[in-house]
């Protein structure tokens, strides 16, 4: 009798997980397929929420009181989908949103987020992977064999098979229709269903969506206090003074006479970059990516090393702390020189994109390394860090929604212009809707040429925004709502001049 309560109290766990996940893989199949992201995005991501905490309450488990808190930056930065239409600020929105859930797996019946450590968070990009063995787990508890008879496991192994089997034979038969044309008669001979081609890419799409959130609940759900409750018993590895100060010392050696030609040339040395027989601008767009390379390997380094290095009485050396304060100092230096030298090139060739995110990156950069130092001298717990860390990514993304950089760069761009008399009309109508209300000011300058090629690339620009794929009410956002009026107001304008050619 225990046995089979047991076994219906497992049934219908599985139930509820698997109906929840089946709802929600409609709904991104309704909400997502051949739509671009919108107001949809935060409506789904409630869903997904709603769908963990209904799992919660009908299983009868009480979620960590940390998820709450986790809700607010999640429910932002999936709502600025539908108010930023920035491409790479909406990438990035949509990754947060994606990793915070993540989090809030790891965290509902887990650990708190305060004990993480740093490879906490990086095992969090690698999370999905874990919920294959508990997908498989739910997928057999569907169908328990224990407690029945031999003909009983006969027939559900039997079911089991033919379940597991159908999608399998449902995309082998598709790939097979497709590739061969005699083989697709043979099936359409078979099969009088009429079947498109679209509806058997959605059906695949849910059934896929599915099986991730049956991995992503039943892994939430399924873990115990052993899995919990880490048992650390590997060999613990040091790093001994000497070593780590001769690396230290070195590497301390090569920035500091790479800050030294800085010094000569990037900061002060204009008429020295001159008689090397380069321009400003020539010397300052090269070694840009590589000095944030240079910034990052050292932080790496420095986390390392203040891990492993044997400490005294929990205390890091005098020695070890000099060493770190100046190699960060150092560091600090490379990145301002990797500021200036972007600062110039914007100056010659304008502001971009990538040109701003690396920018607002470098600031990031030198928070963080601010806050390994405080790790070094005040607090040593490796948690702390890593919140410390977390709550810093998490500011800086909603800062960057907050400052629209899409309009930030059109603004600086168009004021670039007054004093150059030069406007790189293509890119400044690629930006996203977001900067529309700036951009639609050079429809007001006085040069002809590129007033009319900008009105031109806007003019296609609402066309293609009029496709089926922008308009539905799924893709709905703040942003080009308030461009399309903005646009409309000034269509007439646009259509003179969409078959502009330079002359």
């Amino acid at each position: 009798m225990d046995t089979q309560n047991s076994q219906s109290n497992t049934l219908a766990k599985v139930g509820v997980i698997v109906v929840i996940s089946l709802i929600l893989g409609l709904f991104f199949d309704y909400f997502f397929y051949g739509k671009i992201p919108g107001v949809a995005f935060p409506l789904y991501i409630i869903l997904v929420v709603a769908g963990l905490f209904t799992t919660a309450s009908i299983l009868k488990k009480q979620i960590n009181n940390e998820v709450i808190w986790l809700l607010v930056p999640l429910i932002f930065f999936s709502t600025m989908v539908f108010v930023r239409s920035s491409y790479l600020l909406t990438f990035l929105n949509v990754v947060a949103s994606l990793l915070l859930l993540l989090v809030i797996a790891e965290v509902s019946f887990g650990k708190k987020i305060k004990d993480f450590l740093v490879g906490h968070y990086i095992k969090i990009f690698f999370l999905p992977f874990k919920f294959i063995r508990p997908l498989f787990q739910t997928l057999s508890d569907l169908f328990p064999l224990y407690g029945v008879s031999n003909d009983q496991k006969v027939l559900l192994q039997i079911i089991k098979g033919t379940v597991m089997a159908i999608p399998a034979l449902f995309v082998f038969l598709l790939l097979f229709s497709s590739a061969d044309l005699i083989f697709q008669k043979y099936v359409s001979d078979l099969i009088t269903i009429d079947i498109e081609s679209e509806t058997v890419i959605r059906s695949i799409l849910v059934f896929i969506v599915t099986l991730i959130y049956i991995g992503a609940y039943s892994y939430t759900f399924r873990k115990t206090k052993n899995q919990i409750i880490a048992q650390q018993n590997s060999k613990t590895y040091s790093v001994g003074h000497i070593d780590s100060f001769i690396m230290l010392g070195s590497v301390n050696i090569l920035f500091f006479i790479f800050v030294l030609v800085q010094l000569t040339y990037l900061f002060y040395g204009e008429s020295n970059i001159s008689s090397q027989g380069f321009t400003y601008a020539e010397y300052a767009r090269r070694g840009f990516f590589e000095l944030i390379a240079v910034a990052i390997i050292s932080l790496l380094l420095l986390l390392t090393t203040e891990k492993y290095i044997t400490k005294k009485e929990n205390d890091h050396t005098l020695g070890f702390k000099i060493l770190s304060t100046v190699l960060v100092s150092q560091v600090i230096l490379i990145m301002m020189s990797a500021f200036t030298r972007l600062s110039f090139y914007e100056e010659a060739y304008g502001f971009t994109t990538l040109r701003l995110y690396s920018h607002a990156f470098i600031i990031l950069l030198v928070i963080i390394f601010c806050l390994l130092l405080h790790k070094i001298y005040k607090d040593k717990r490796e948690n702390s860090f890593a919140f410390r860390v977390f709550i810093s990514v998490v500011l800086f993304l909603a800062v960057m929604n907050l400052f629209n950089p899409d309009a930030f760069i059109a603004r600086r761009n168009i004021e670039r212009f007054t004093t150059t008399g030069k406007l790189d009309v293509y890119y400044l109508s690629s930006l996203s809707d977001d900067a529309t209300s700036n951009t639609i000011k050079v429809l007001d300058v006085a040069n002809e040429d590129l007033r009319k090629s900008f009105a031109r690339e806007l003019y296609w620009r609402i066309k293609k925004n009029d496709s089926l794929y922008f308009s539905q009410w799924q893709s709905l956002n703040v942003s080009r709502m308030r461009a399309k009026k903005i646009l409309d107001s000034r269509i007439q304008e646009l259509e003179q001049h969409k078959d502009y050619q330079l002359r």
